[in-house]
């Protein structure tokens, strides 16, 4: 079992180098890896379509600047991303981002993806549709890996397409910097992706940062997870969360049976500062 410790980019403020601290004091402290949300905007304006004047911006530190940061200063805590919407971004970019980064830290980089937030796309002119989303990140997933392999490639697709190229360096991971794909549980497509490819790292409804609905963080996981290893065909990555709102005293052992290789400690925007010594207590201590 490894700890993952989701870093709030908001709470640094612009003193953007506290994040990279604080994932220095969580290596030197026994967590596994750390992981940076990817908004372009924070928090985002209503999902339901106000407009950017009407919320108040917090500084959000872009996440791989910040994690390449952090590459220079550890050597063993994996680096992360959670999640990245990969249709905002070109997918040779990213190959080429991600590389860079996976050889900068030798072979740490988890790439966390989903489809992303609708106020990352409107506020700056682009369609929020769900559906043609999906389309392009299945897309830009299938190219992205084709272009880690560092041979030339020729890829026509409904929305990318490159011609003979190769890009360098490769990733240090083989074959590929692993990819685990995020979502908000009972929707089954994020489930889906993720046995395409190396995981899930979903939400579900209690977990601590979603609201509950009446039933348990327990249920949800077990139905979660039983539906992720019905449809993957090889094992992946589990993130489950280390302290779900309202966890049973059995919730420790659950993740166990569960087969989780990854139990994350996160807080809901607003509830959690960067605390460098509450970090420095460990992954088992409680984090408020």
């Amino acid at each position: 079992m490894k700890y993952g410790l989701v870093l709030p980019n908001w709470s640094a403020g612009s003193d953007v180098g506290r994040l990279v601290e604080a994932a220095v004091a969580a290596e030197e402290s026994g967590w596994d890896g750390v992981f940076l949300a990817d908004h372009l905007i924070f928090p985002p304006p209503s999902e339901v379509g106000a407009a950017a004047s009407d919320s108040e911006f917090l500084p959000m530190a872009d996440p791989w600047v910040i994690l390449a940061g952090i590459a220079t200063k550890t050597s063993r805590i994996g680096l992360g991303t959670w999640i990245t919407p990969v249709a905002r971004r070109h997918p040779w970019q990213m190959a080429r981002d991600l590389a860079t980064l996976d050889r900068l830290c030798n072979g740490r980089v988890i790439l966390g993806i989903g489809l992303g937030r609708r106020p990352d796309y409107e506020q700056f002119g682009r369609v929020w549709d769900m559906k043609g989303i999906a389309a392009q990140t299945d897309e830009a997933l299938q190219l992205i890996s084709e272009l880690w392999t560092g041979k030339p490639v020729t890829f026509d697709g409904d929305h990318h397409s490159v011609t003979g190229v190769a890009l360098l360096p490769t990733p240090v991971q083989q074959p590929r910097i692993p990819i685990v794909v995020g979502g908000l549980w009972p929707k089954r497509p994020a489930i889906r992706r993720g046995a395409r490819w190396d995981g899930i790292m979903t939400h579900f409804p209690g977990d601590g940062i979603l609201p509950g609905d009446g039933i348990s963080p327990e249920q949800h996981a077990s139905e979660m997870v039983g539906y992720y290893r019905s449809v993957a065909s090889r094992p992946g990555e589990i993130f489950l969360p280390a302290n779900p709102a309202s966890p049973s005293s059995e919730w420790t052992d659950l993740t166990h049976e569960l087969g989780a290789t990854w139990l994350y400690t996160a807080k809901r925007a607003g509830e959690w500062t960067l605390d460098l010594e509450q970090i420095s207590q460990g992954p088992e201590a409680p984090q408020h």
